[in-house]
């Protein structure tokens, strides 16, 4: 009798515990889980935000939050956001429910009921350089630039590698026996990507004229590890050199090199280089470049008939 009394009470005595006191100690409670410090983040954000929403409700208890108040806090979103900042607000609201939950907060779980949004489809295809756009960017880029920066930029450009996986890579991380490098993809989980016979070479120069000092295989001026935004910079600073008048990002070098392997190897090759889980994240890569509509359109028996004979 004493203990069912107690799982029934345990609710309401907490109840009166206010929101941003509860928020605080659910964030508290995924740091210590080891979430990625973006993660945490965008999960301050929300939830710092649901504490001003029910401020301004005038709930100040924990036990005021229900269903469709968390019903309405999403719904203030909607339309002007995007859904996948609403997939991400229902995400949080979920971790503080489960939290809850768990600790007694609340008798039952509140956002276990929200749905995530769907995801408006692509409006258009990925953005990636013409060869003549990469060939000059290369180019340019072994005149004017430093052997370090031309080895990032090669790496982004014939692995597809994320800036963040190219900024973590060790020495240790390069095989160039095997060729292939060990990278740290999304997930946090290790990925053997092979690398070119002339991306070996270049990697092998790099380690000759920059001797073994520290751990990270690329190092800033200051000797620390590069990070995503010395990255971003070099690639934006090398294309303005090449001469391309659109801004490139290292994502659409890694739009580049998945649309170069999607257009020879298929979709099941492509997803294992840039390290997709079985889903739908590689379909966006799944078409084809102009030159290949010409060759196939050329081939096209209307075509053929006109050459022939002038006419149908």
């Amino acid at each position: 009798m004493h203990v069912a009394l107690s799982s029934t009470v345990q609710p309401q005595r907490h109840a009166g515990q206010s929101v941003s006191a509860v928020v605080q100690e659910c964030l508290q409670a995924q740091r210590c889980r080891h979430l990625s410090p973006r993660s945490l983040a965008e999960l301050r954000l929300h939830l710092e935000k649901l504490a001003a929403y029910c401020r301004n409700r005038g709930i100040t208890g924990i036990g005021g939050v229900s269903a469709a108040l968390l019903e309405e806090f999403v719904l203030s979103f909607a339309p002007r956001k995007s859904p996948a900042l609403i997939k991400a607000v229902v995400w949080s609201l979920r971790c503080l429910g489960a939290f809850c939950s768990l600790m007694g907060y609340l008798p039952c779980n509140p956002p276990r009921s929200l749905s995530h949004p769907k995801l408006s489809p692509r409006r258009k295809l990925p953005e990636y350089l013409r060869p003549g756009e990469l060939r000059a960017l290369l180019e340019t880029a072994a005149q004017h630039n430093s052997l370090q920066e031309v080895t990032v930029l090669s790496l982004l450009v014939t692995t597809g590698l994320r800036p963040a996986e190219a900024a973590r890579l060790r020495r240790q991380d390069i095989d160039l026996g095997q060729q292939c490098i060990l990278v740290r993809v999304k997930g946090n989980w290790y990925k053997r990507t092979p690398i070119s016979t002339a991306m070996a070479d270049t990697l092998q120069d790099y380690l000759q004229e920059y001797p073994a000092c520290d751990d990270p295989l690329f190092l800033n001026t200051w000797g620390r590890s590069i990070d995503t935004r010395w990255i971003q910079r070099l690639v934006r600073q090398a294309a303005t050199h090449a001469g391309i008048r659109r801004t490139i990002t290292p994502r659409i070098l890694r739009h580049t090199f998945a649309t170069w392997l999607a257009d020879r190897h298929g979709k099941q090759i492509t997803r294992a280089m840039l390290g997709h889980a079985v889903g739908t994240s590689t379909d966006v890569y799944m078409h084809l470049i102009p030159s290949v509509y010409q060759r196939f359109m050329n081939r096209h028996p209307y075509q053929t008939t006109l050459r022939k004979g002038g006419r149908l």
